[in-house]
């Protein structure tokens, strides 16, 4: 009689279990995350609070876009398309989200253009599974001034090196000189880039080459742990101040291409003839085997390797 109870009691927890189960299969997943408008003056990004509720990730996609779309319920916020740029069509593969413009897109501004394509990205790559999102306009995937593809886009496209999320941006099209494979040369790699407004250029660039290069077979030129202390230009100087972890120079590259990687980078990039380098502010001091950076240093591309 015991053993008739245990069993029971056995089965009704078991279809207890399986029940909860069930329905907790049936619930829509519910996540809280922000969708991105404009300010007021349609300057800078925004964010509103967005619930999705998509039980995959093509209605969370659908979901993002179609709220984007709709625009803000702040007053003091802006939608973030234009009227008149109209989403054609998405679809996503393998975790890439390309999405078809009409051609009224390429009407933007700039700097408008910009904040768009940051606050869609951001806003869906928020999605579970969503690796990144590209642009085309008409089935044409969209360009830089240099007419330079912009491929695939995620929110590190749209982020400073400290990890600050940008929010007001420009735009440059920039070569930047890493080392050849032996080290003993530079080779160009060509960028197109969005930074913080807050900072200079001259800034952005030298964080890109602490980043190190993207194209295969380029190599870095400056130790990823150097801090930039400041960036100023005057008179058609730059003054760079890095910290001490520079000099250090634990790379395997001579000490004049990491100079060099640096002087020519801004030279070609930037407003500037010549940089003179500081290491916690004092310029009296040796690089790497010697080499002193006392005096401002001018660009040299009989270095770069074609």
């Amino acid at each position: 009689m015991r053993g008739n109870r245990l069993i029971i009691i056995y089965l009704i927890g078991m279809a207890c279990l399986l029940f909860g189960c069930a329905s907790s299969r049936s619930e829509r997943t519910v996540t809280t995350n922000v969708i991105y408008c404009l300010d007021s003056e349609e300057e800078a990004l925004e964010s509103e609070e967005f619930t999705d509720s998509g039980k995959n990730i093509n209605e969370s996609i659908d979901g993002y876009l179609k709220a984007i779309i709709s625009g803000p319920s702040k007053k003091d916020h802006r939608k973030l398309l234009t009227d008149d740029a109209e989403i054609r069509n998405w679809n996503v593969t393998d975790g890439t989200v390309t999405i078809d413009f009409s051609k009224n897109y390429l009407k933007m501004e700039k700097p408008r253009e910009v904040l768009v394509r940051a606050g869609v990205v951001r806003s869906l790559m928020q999605t579970e599974g969503v690796r990144n999102v590209i642009f085309t306009v008409e089935g044409v995937p969209i360009t830089d001034s240099k007419g330079q593809e912009i491929g695939a886009m995620t929110s590190d496209t749209f982020i400073e090196n400290a990890g600050r999320q940008i929010n007001t941006y420009q735009h440059a099209s920039i070569n930047l000189y890493y080392a050849s494979e032996d080290g003993k040369h530079l080779k160009k790699e060509s960028r197109s880039i969005y930074y913080s407004s807050s900072k200079p250029l001259e800034w952005a660039v030298v964080e890109r080459l602490i980043a190190g290069p993207k194209v295969r077979g380029n190599h870095p030129t400056v130790p990823p742990n150097v801090h930039i202390l400041s960036i100023t230009n005057s008179d058609g100087i730059c003054y760079v101040n890095l910290d001490s972890s520079f000099q250090a120079n634990v790379l395997t590259v001579s000490p004049e291409i990491t100079i060099y990687s640096i002087v020519n980078s801004l030279v070609e990039d930037c407003s500037v003839s010549a940089v003179q380098f500081s290491v916690n502010g004092e310029s009296d001091v040796k690089f790497g085997s010697g080499l002193s950076l006392k005096k401002p240093f001018t660009a040299d591309f009989s270095m770069v390797e074609e």
